[in-house]
């Protein structure tokens, strides 16, 4: 997950200034290449459901692990636009098929509760972006960012094979598991959770893509552009298991509810006091809870649909995508035609429709989970 998300996905947030500043890459670069890198884990998260790619799991996870890698050496081989959106949509590729894959790998042992210990890897990562990207650009700008993201990536993917491949891998060939599959249903309840979850991807992708960009060009909160994605990572890496302490002692349902919540407020405090120290509330406030709504959903996918996990992963994965689409391309709109506040809003109104999903009579069930 830190390699995965947390770098190869999410690397490309506080590298943009750098790119901006020393090799002249513009507004419309930028966007394009984030489009790319959504449209990519769109289409991951829609093959990891197939058969084949549950034949072969541990291919998947190696064969990932190291072309991810490849990918973030090459971004600064190039300075052709079409070259760099082609890596970064085959970036996207990868972590959401590592994304699936490990989920599936971690919580297909039948644990479960282990998912908060999974996605805190994601704000690892991304604390490990924000901590190390300004020293490699004092060494060598915007290609030695990328570079020393590749090396610290290694590291992380070295790690996680070690890891992982000494896990029981679920044979997909055996006719249990395709009996299982045939038990998908996808019901009211499992709409809702659909729903809400995309409205969580439209939501918060414009602050995880974005956050330091906006800081930067704030000249009295600049200064603090870095730190508040380090913030944001830091903040990231307990919060999945913080949120599952908290589900423990009142339920997945409600907890999610009050996640929803909370992001909310922490996409809009830098809106409505636009400070140095709300900016920061705001960056834990966000960081603190964007991961643990993931473990929230995933945990609760993974019990109510607990002989079909991998798929139902999987649809949640590629209806979150969806939203990380529609996300960016309406703040844009909202930006230029509006303010710069308008994107904030318009994510925050998303996280409060999604919170009222979530509050709809028939899903009351889920508070036995």
């Amino acid at each position: 997950m830190s390699l995965a998300m947390g770098i190869s996905r999410f690397g490309f947030t506080p590298i943009i200034p750098l790119m901006q500043r020393d090799i002249g890459v513009t507004e419309w670069d930028i966007a394009v290449m984030a489009s790319a890198n959504y449209l990519g884990y769109l289409i991951g998260a829609y093959i990891s459901r197939k058969q084949w790619i549950r034949k072969q799991l541990r291919i998947w996870l190696g064969g990932g692990i190291v072309t991810s890698i490849i990918l973030l050496i090459a971004m600064p081989l190039t300075l052709n636009d079409l070259l760099w959106s082609f890596l970064r949509m085959l970036s996207g590729f990868l972590s959401a098929i590592l994304f699936v894959v490990a989920s599936s790998i971690t919580l297909g042992q039948g644990r479960s509760d282990w998912a908060g210990y999974l996605y805190s890897g994601v704000g690892l990562g991304i604390a490990f972006t924000g901590l190390f990207v300004p020293l490699f650009d004092s060494i060598g700008g915007w290609a030695a960012a990328w570079q020393g993201l590749a090396l610290g990536g290694s590291i992380f993917g070295i790690v996680a094979w070690y890891t992982l491949s000494k896990a029981s891998f679920p044979e997909a060939g055996e006719q249990g598991e395709i009996r299982s599959q045939d038990k998908f249903k996808r019901d009211y309840e499992w709409y809702v959770l659909l729903i809400s979850y995309g409205l969580e991807g439209i939501g918060y992708i414009i602050t995880a893509t974005f956050i330091v960009q906006m800081i930067k060009s704030m000249p009295e909160l600049s200064h603090i552009a870095n730190q508040s994605w380090i913030l944001i990572g830091l903040a990231a890496a307990p919060s999945t298991y913080l949120w599952a302490q908290i589900a423990k002692k009142t339920s997945l349902k409600l907890s999610l509810m009050l996640a929803y919540g909370v992001q909310a407020l922490g996409i809009l405090l830098p809106v409505i006091i636009p400070n140095q120290v709300s900016t920061l509330a705001g960056g834990a406030l966000f960081g603190g809870t964007f991961m643990g709504i993931t473990s929230l959903t995933i945990t609760l996918a993974s019990r109510v649909k607990p002989k079909a996990q991998l798929q139902a992963i999987g649809e949640l994965t590629t209806v979150y995508a969806l939203g990380q689409i529609i996300g960016p391309v309406v703040a844009a709109y909202l930006q230029k035609n509006v303010n710069i506040a308008a994107p904030s809003l318009f994510a925050a109104v998303m996280l409060i429709l999604a919170l009222l999903v979530l509050m709809t009579p028939k899903i009351i069930k889920f508070r036995k989970i």
